[in-house]
């Protein structure tokens, strides 16, 4: 889950390496360890389970002349012994590659370049904007294709252009490790994006993404942060989006949100509201991961219905005030209704998170989806399922 549409990309470099020898000797291993168990209990389907072990291992030079080099290989080894069988059709897809498969791939590979209040990074690489963003809720984040370029000369703003042409991971679809087009026959998407903060606690941030063969999209948001008290803040979101549809792909429509979260001591407590509008068999998207809307949940999405009203309560609480310190639990709910398909589903979202140390967390994740209408598949299919309860543990080692 994530909130945020800031982007992610390499910060000013301060100091550069001297000679060749320095750029790779003093360049920087990072990366995790990743073990991640899910169970699926579907209410018409087969059942399906499975476990990995995998990981990022990643190297970064050292800055030469601001540039610098970084590739990262990406992993997940299936643990057959506690996996289903694929031909039974018990194996669970979501950690693995294609018909369940272990994999490996270079998952980022970009040339960065930064100076003063220019960044630009080119290849395979992380993004964090809206409707383009890591969305690391499996094995590893998705990561594109792209040239992305940031300014920030201007006093609280930042300005945000680029062009994605691939990208892989969990939400790209079947066989996560494989690159693939934005959309079937597209050459990609053009980005353009600012973000300001210049206004007192609000936050605005307009967008748009011209996704070849696809859909034309204008984005924008506000946030408003209140804080009052030594531990109290009040936070009021708004935003908008309009799609306009290319080569009859029926991705058009208009979509708006509110929120408010209401944060006291180790309690914060959500409301959210998503509202579609489409004409006959045209449906919105949540783009290539996540999705930027204000209702934010593990596993249905807006895509799945046209004309579609979402509605969502959450509830948070950090539990180092009664000293269990660095856990934090999370609950949610939402209701999904289309009138003009006759579809309903709801899903609640049962969140437990445990930092043991810096270098080591963990996480275990528990949702269940109700489909009232028998037709929503996983993923954002159509298949005839009926729902399903799902059960993830995954746990982290970053060095």
């Amino acid at each position: 889950m994530k909130k945020t549409v800031a982007l992610s990309l390499a910060t000013v470099a301060v100091l550069n390496a001297s000679s060749i020898e320095d750029v790779f000797g003093d360049g920087k291993v990072s990366g995790e360890i990743r073990t991640a168990y899910i169970n699926q209990n579907n209410k018409v389907d087969t059942d399906t389970y499975g476990t990995s072990v995998g990981g990022i291992l990643k190297y970064e030079t050292a800055p030469w002349n601001d540039l610098k080099l970084g590739i990262g290989a990406y992993g997940s080894q299936k643990l057959n012994f506690a996996t289903g069988d694929f031909d039974e059709g018990r194996a669970n897809p979501d950690l693995f590659g294609k018909d369940t498969h272990s994999f490996a791939y270079i998952g980022e590979a970009y040339l960065d370049y930064s100076i003063d209040d220019v960044t630009l990074r080119v290849g395979r690489q992380l993004i964090d904007i809206p409707f383009a963003d890591t969305d690391d809720i499996r094995m590893h984040p998705n990561s594109f294709e792209a040239a992305m370029i940031t300014y920030k000369g201007v006093e609280e703003t930042a300005l945000i252009g680029g062009y994605i042409s691939r990208w892989a991971g969990y939400d790209s679809g079947n066989d996560i490790s494989k690159f693939k087009k934005m959309a079937p026959g597209s050459n990609g998407a053009v980005v353009v994006g600012i973000s300001n903060e210049s206004l007192d606690n609000i936050e605005l941030n307009g967008w748009y993404y011209g996704i070849d063969k696809l859909s034309d999209i204008f984005y924008g948001d506000a946030k408003y942060t209140m804080e009052f008290g030594e531990v109290g803040s009040l936070e009021l979101i708004g935003q908008l989006a309009r799609f306009n549809e290319k080569n009859n792909s029926d991705v058009d429509g208009n979509i708006y949100g509110v929120g408010v979260n209401l944060s006291m001591g180790m309690f914060t407590l959500g409301a959210e509201y998503n509202k579609a509008f489409n004409a006959g068999g045209k449906h919105i998207i949540s783009g290539f991961g996540n999705g930027p809307y204000v209702v934010d949940t593990e596993e249905v999405d807006l895509d799945d219905f046209e004309d579609v009203n979402v509605y969502q309560f959450n509830a948070e609480a950090d539990m180092g005030d009664i000293d269990l310190k660095d856990v934090t639990l999370f609950a949610s709910y939402s209701k999904f209704k289309s009138a003009p398909d006759n579809t309903e589903a709801d899903e609640i979202d049962l969140i437990a998170r445990y930092k043991v140390t810096e270098a080591l967390n963990a996480e275990v994740n528990y949702v269940v989806v109700n489909d009232k209408n028998k037709n929503l598949g996983n993923n954002g299919t159509n298949d005839y399922n009926g729902g399903y309860n799902r059960f993830l543990v995954r746990i982290n080692y970053n060095f």
